[in-house]
């Protein structure tokens, strides 16, 4: 089938291109500018040239695809929410009655803080900060498009790692280089789930596929570590001795928004729906791999 992505110049979209693509799928990527442009076409992606936000330069040709995956995550603005939803409605506009599907991949924090005792699953009720309450409501809406003829999906994925380029590694990395440590918020007690982005691609490679309309899925490899725990086997792993230090919640709040707060709850994660529905599997390595690999790039 052809499919149009957006996102497929950004890390998560990359990855889901690649994994089409080794499917044998045609792949066309939404690029803002001539470089992204050419980077898709090395990677064997279609380039259609248009801005997310301009909705003429791109719906309607995503429209023609036998179906569309959005793997953009709006930056946490206002503007950028507006831009999100705009363009999701507009996709699903085009593609009322067509019964294409349509994969929206996003973040795990519309489960809320679970706490550290409690796994949820796809049947759990949303409990997001207020800050992403939106996006919360903007996934029910797309959930419900699959009564007008769409063959919607979401995809939440927790802390996405793997390629060695993701925003973990970066700020890892970032954090080693200028201050020697890293740093968990707060008493750093609170759990994180984990998924690589290869088998979060795969995954959404196998909705596509199979879904039915309206499913949601949670994508997680079963991995939970506590803030601190991760913190400090980063440190170890990236040449800093295991050296870390607690961010203030409320300084935290002030260099990085209200997202700062997210990163204080705990999230334990049921995959079963993929499992069951879809027959995924996480089959990559797990978070420990992972920073010993980004151990051996800093060091070369």
């Amino acid at each position: 089938m052809e499919v149009f992505i957006v996102g497929a110049s950004g890390y998560v979209g990359g990855a889901i291109a690649d994994k089409l693509i080794e499917q044998e799928h045609q792949v066309v990527g939404l690029a803002r500018s001539a470089e992204a442009a050419e980077a898709l076409r090395r990677k064997g992606v279609k380039a259609h040239r248009g801005e997310v936000g301009d909705l003429s330069q791109w719906v309607d040709r995503a429209g023609e695809a036998d179906a569309v995956v959005f793997a953009w995550l709006a930056p946490d603005s206002d503007a950028f929410r507006d831009m999100d939803i705009a363009a999701v409605r507009a996709v699903l506009a085009r593609l009322t009655g067509s019964g294409k599907a349509f994969i929206y991949v996003t973040g795990s924090l519309g489960t809320g803080d679970t706490g550290p005792d409690v796994e949820v699953d796809v049947d759990t009720p949303d409990n997001p900060p207020a800050f992403l309450r939106w996006r919360s409501d903007l996934e029910a809406e797309i959930r419900r498009s699959s009564h007008s003829g769409v063959r919607s999906v979401v995809v939440r994925a927790p802390m996405v790692y793997g390629r060695t380029d993701g925003f973990i590694a970066g700020s890892l990395l970032a954090e080693v280089k200028t201050s020697g440590r890293t740093h968990y918020v707060g008493a750093g007690d609170n759990l994180l789930a984990f998924v690589h982005v290869e088998d979060l691609a795969t995954l959404c490679a196998r909705a596509l596929q199979a879904a039915p309309a309206g499913a949601l899925y949670l994508a997680a490899n079963g991995e939970s570590l506590s803030f601190r725990d991760f913190a400090m086997r980063a440190s170890s792993a990236l040449g800093a001795g295991g050296a870390v230090a607690s961010l203030p919640l409320q300084t935290a709040l002030a260099v990085m928004g209200p997202f700062a707060e997210a990163l204080t709850y705990s999230q334990r994660l049921s995959s079963a729906a993929a499992e069951q529905g879809l027959g995924w599997r996480p089959t990559m390595h797990g978070v420990d791999a992972e920073l010993r690999s980004l151990g051996a790039a800093m060091r070369s």
